[in-house]
């Protein structure tokens, strides 16, 4: 089973994005900033880590980038969202590797679609 680690400091965005996953078969475990992502990476594997960029503690561009720079092993595809979808953010997330950038709030069939691309492979 894939396992996609949520990340983001507004609980009931959290849960919500949760139950939709978990209806389709996959395993998630949720926290609330980007220096609790890094632990959970650090300790278990993930096939895809989807995390809000705004978030008190350590941002989602500062905990990818963060994330490329320590890690030894590859690290998983990652899915941006943010309530604040700048040209600049964009180009900031892609250049650190993210695999797409949604704004919030998302669209579920796109953000469902993207998922699937990154986890399904043809």
């Amino acid at each position: 089973m894939k396992r996609i680690l949520i990340v983001d400091d507004f609980e009931p965005g959290r849960l919500v994005l949760r139950e939709k996953l978990e209806r389709k078969g996959y395993t998630c475990e949720e926290v609330e900033n980007g220096s609790e992502a890094l632990k959970n990476l650090q300790a278990s594997h993930f096939d895809l880590v989807i995390t809000d960029n705004q978030m008190p503690v350590m941002t989602g561009l500062e905990m990818i980038r963060s994330l490329a720079k320590n890690s030894n092993d590859q690290q998983p595809p990652i899915i941006l969202l943010t309530g604040n979808p700048s040209n600049n953010l964009c180009s900031k997330a892609r250049e650190a590797g993210v695999e797409a950038v949604f704004p919030k709030p998302y669209n579920e069939r796109d953000l469902s679609l993207a998922i699937t691309r990154i986890l399904e492979p043809r």
